[in-house]
């Protein structure tokens, strides 16, 4: 291996214009004949070269890590290299900073390339070590002053389609002004934005030639001159779609779309229709091409859409857990089909085992029910459960009509109204030696949410409030009574920072027109558990009988505060929470705020694409006889 040189020190550039000069030490190498087998840098004198960068110049314009990521200089340093893929290398950098200096308006600037020297090598046969070549590449931008655009011309070629001005319009959307900076990153950017938002303007098919962009380098300004053919203004037309999904034919689609035929056309409704076909789970795959209709006899122009799509796999099953303290374990099991009763009719059938309820239950749910997110729900099916307050057999089916809310559009306003109708055996623990008694429940739940969080899956600023009325009406051992159940729940987010939130729930509930005793045990209030009140199993707050089981009652109370922080370790998103619970069951209608149970714990978070998992760890401050001293909760999602 022949030595490496160390080249003497001296400019080797001057200026983005000049010529690239020999490369001192040249004159003094042999060349080999040798046929080269490289194909990056063809032929090269065999000369061990190894240099480093150092680059000044470009950190104040905010440009050094751009050059290096783009360098042929420091992509290779370090490397043994012969001298003339060196001189290549210094020649692509050349250019390469005038055109970093060129992309934020420096047109007049210039870069120095240099190199400094460094020690000899010594050759390979002597044995001892010996100091590495350190000669220095140096690269120094001088950026020049900033040129700015002195006048923006917008014009219309001859034959465009209609007689509108394209200046006006055109000028309003380049996001490009008078005297700003000629830098040719926004320029593209801008050039790149510019049909899309013509598209949302109201014209889709307008013709945009290339920008004319003249450099006066002695006033050190620029002029952009620029055709554009606007076309007609558009219209939505017709919505086809193929037939790649069962069901979900032109009718169906234009459920989904909010706008109507004749309408201006805007690329945002096209696009929030093909994420409102994505948002169904029928589609693996959308796209949605405008195509020209006929021209209108006010001179507008349909657009018609043309949706090619992918079917997604209509089938899911899926499987989930969780572990608390008093509840134990519980598996959860579901077998959907999103499609067995087209268009988006999907059945589903659910199982629960856990050591105190079991369930198994049918759900036909048709979602986009004769208007965008509106839902028909029917359910039906059999529970047992065996809890501390009662055991319960029951059988019942229910429907509901809702608007909901979703991932990619979260509402302010959701509500639901519904019927439920149930037979249920149950026996209260609460009542010494009670037998099992019969109640045919009659329920109208209905509820309304208005919700200004940011998120619906893990919130960090806004609020929600909920209201739920369910007038019920039962039928007990021949006779029958009737009573409103009525709650309120308020939740509200506020962050400090990027990493810390603040986090609230109040949640108010009462049972008027019954009293506590004739009331089916399973639809009292009850309190205590990983979403009420955390440091208490499950029903564990509130009244209880001499035997220490709880009694439930006609109203509730809880309150929450937790503190959440967020952060990055060996990887991975996680958080950290501290809270603080407090809940209260009265026999009364009324809350009467005066036997408050706290618990206070901490959690952590794992945060994953679905949601954060929990798991938090909680002890009663305030505990009752027979409560635990630690209380553990494993679930999917925020406790509030």
């Amino acid at each position: 291996m022949t030595p490496p040189v160390i080249l003497p020190e001296g400019d080797v550039i001057a200026g983005p214009q000049s010529p690239l000069p020999d490369l001192p030490g040249g004159e003094s190498v042999a060349w080999p004949d040798v046929e080269s087998t490289t194909s990056g840098d063809g032929d090269a004198p065999d000369v061990a070269v190894r240099y480093t960068v150092e680059v000044s110049g470009l950190t104040e314009l905010g440009l050094e890590d751009e050059f290096r990521g783009l360098s042929s200089l420091w992509l290779h340093r370090g490397e043994e290299t012969n001298l003339a893929q060196l001189g290549r290398r210094i020649s692509e950098d050349r250019d390469l900073v005038d055109l970093l200096l060129r992309s934020i308006g420096h047109y007049g600037g210039q870069a120095r390339i240099s190199i400094a020297p460094g020690t000899v090598a010594q050759p390979a046969n002597i044995v001892r070590v010996v100091a590495q070549p350190t000669n220095v590449v140096r690269v120094v931008a001088q950026p020049g002053p900033v040129y700015n655009f002195r006048e923006i011309t917008i014009t219309a070629p001859p034959g465009q389609a209609n007689n509108t001005d394209p200046a006006p319009i055109v000028s309003r959307l380049l996001p490009i002004r008078v005297g700003d900076a000629v830098e040719a990153a926004r320029v593209q950017s801008a050039q790149d934005g510019l049909p899309i938002r013509l598209a949302d303007a109201g014209y889709p098919f307008a013709r945009i030639a290339p920008p004319d962009i003249t450099i006066d380098h002695a006033s050190r300004d620029a002029t952009l001159a620029q055709s554009v053919d606007l076309g007609r203004r558009g219209v939505f037309g017709a919505i086809r779609i193929d037939d790649g999904v069962k069901g979900m034919d032109s009718k169906h689609v234009a459920l989904l779309a909010r706008f109507k035929p004749g309408d201006r056309y805007s690329n945002a409704g096209r696009e929030d229709l093909r994420r409102a076909l994505v948002q169904t789970g029928m589609f693996g795959a959308v796209a949605i091409k405008p195509g020209e209709g006929a021209v209108r006899d006010d001179g507008t122009q349909t657009v018609n859409l043309d949706i090619t799509s992918e079917a997604a796999p209509m089938r899911t099953i899926a499987l989930s857990g969780g572990f608390s303290t008093g509840q134990g374990v519980r598996a959860e099991g579901s077998w959907t089909h999103r499609n067995l009763f087209p268009p988006e009719g999907a059945f589903t059938a659910r199982a629960v085992a856990a050591q105190r309820e079991q369930v198994a239950q049918v759900e036909l749910r048709k979602r986009n029910f004769g208007q965008r997110d509106r839902q028909l729900l029917a359910t039906g099916g059999f529970s047992s459960s065996q809890q501390f307050a009662f055991a319960a057999e029951t059988l019942g089916i229910s429907a509901a009509l809702a608007r909901e809310s979703n991932i990619l559009w979260q509402k302010d306003w959701t509500w639901s109204i519904g019927a439920q109708a149930l037979i249920t055996s149950q026996r209260d623990r609460s009542v010494r030696g009670d037998p099992r008694r019969t109640f045919t429940v009659l329920a109208l739940p209905a509820s309304i949410t208005w919700d200004r969080s940011d998120d619906l899956l893990n919130p960090s600023r806004g609020f929600r409030l909920t209201t739920r009325l369910s007038p019920e009406f039962t039928l007990r051992n021949q006779s029958n009574f009737n009573y409103l159940k009525a709650q309120f729940e308020a939740t509200a987010y506020q962050p400090f920072g990027d990493s810390l939130v603040l986090a609230g729930r109040f949640h108010i509930g009462s049972i008027i027109g019954a009293n506590r005793g004739v009331i089916a045990p399973d639809r009292r209030f009850y309190a205590g558990g990983g979403g009420s009140v955390r440091g208490y199993v499950f029903q564990g707050v509130g009244p209880r009988n001499i035997d220490n089981v709880p009694t439930g009652g006609n109203s509730l109370t809880e309150l929450a505060v937790e503190a959440r922080y967020r952060f990055q370790a060996l990887g991975q998103d996680l958080g950290i929470v501290a809270f603080v619970d407090a809940g209260e069951v009265s026999s009364g209608t009324a809350p009467a705020f005066d036997r408050l149970s706290v618990g206070a714990g901490i959690g952590a978070r794992f945060y994953t694409g679905f949601g954060p998992v929990r798991v938090d760890i909680a002890t009663p401050v305030n505990p009752q006889a027979g409560d635990p001293r630690l209380v553990f909760y494993v679930s999917i999602g925020q406790a509030f």
